[in-house]
């Protein structure tokens, strides 16, 4: 079904995939080859997201202006929806805004910027999530 090569950036520390092509990527952890610059996801651990939200947002909200351009752009957050509100996650000792805060700023990005936000129930379920949206832009696209 699926005819095409996953991108993994070269700054991912943990890869989904063992194989894929390794490439820096201007936008993103996974895009799709040939269409870099068309399909980006982001995969966030929680407390990632909490120093990208918080500390890191202007590299952050550069990186979401060359999104715009693309046909598609989501954030995959490895923890579920309840999990990261409650900070029943790794290292959300040391998260010491409330996460209402963050998940105020994540569904503003997503209003203002079209940008689909995911929870996951972790890697396994981070990965189909990837998977079945490769799929899906791979049906709609490059077909």
């Amino acid at each position: 079904m699926d005819k095409y090569n996953i991108v993994i950036d070269t700054r991912e520390q943990l890869p989904l995939w063992k194989k894929g092509i390794i490439k820096k990527l201007d936008v993103g952890d996974y895009s799709i080859e040939g269409h870099e610059d068309k399909i980006a996801i982001e995969r966030k651990s929680p407390g990632d997201l909490y120093g990208t939200l918080l500390s890191g947002h202007k590299r952050f909200k550069k990186e979401l202006a060359r999104a715009e351009s693309y046909n598609y752009f989501a954030i995959v957050i490895e923890c579920s929806y309840s999990s990261f509100l409650n900070k029943e996650f790794e290292g959300s000792f040391y998260c010491k805004k409330p996460s209402y805060i963050l998940t105020s700023i994540l569904f503003t990005l997503h209003m203002k910027y079209g940008i689909n936000i995911f929870f996951s129930n972790g890697r396994t379920e981070t990965k189909r999530i990837i998977k079945e949206l490769f799929n899906a832009y791979n049906k709609i696209y490059i077909k």
